[in-house]
């Protein structure tokens, strides 16, 4: 896509066109979508609005989303690198929409929740 087509993310629609775009990716993954799709079963009717109010919180502050996310991710059948894997397609799907401060910052806490679960995750089945 050309970078004069591309805009920051500057409101909740821009937030929703980027959470759809990047679980489009997730479910097609040979690896993520067997996780979400057929592990998990998740309802994507229900968890995309959730991931979109997580979003927008952490891009906008807008106090709609008040979960933990972290624990409910530890049934999941999920291996370290598979952070990696998540962040590429979530970096993909910013890249592909998106182009300004928004978008990076958006791409820089992705980076850090990869990490951050990685880490948790790793002390969690040591234990």
């Amino acid at each position: 896509m050309e970078e004069y087509l591309r805009t920051d993310i500057t409101n909740d629609k821009d937030v929703k066109l980027l959470v759809h775009a990047f679980y489009d990716k997730v479910r097609q993954d040979e690896k993520l979508g067997y996780i979400f799709n057929d592990f998990a079963k998740v309802d994507w009717d229900q968890h995309l609005p959730k991931m979109i109010d997580f979003w927008s919180n952490l891009l906008f502050q807008t106090g709609r989303y008040k979960g933990r996310p972290f624990r409910q991710h530890l049934p999941l059948p999920i291996q370290k690198n598979d952070f990696g894997r998540w962040l590429k397609l979530f970096i993909e799907a910013v890249d592909e929409h998106f182009l300004g401060e928004k978008a990076e910052y958006s791409k820089e806490m992705a980076a850090k929740i990869a990490a951050s679960f990685s880490i948790r995750m790793e002390m969690e089945q040591k234990f």
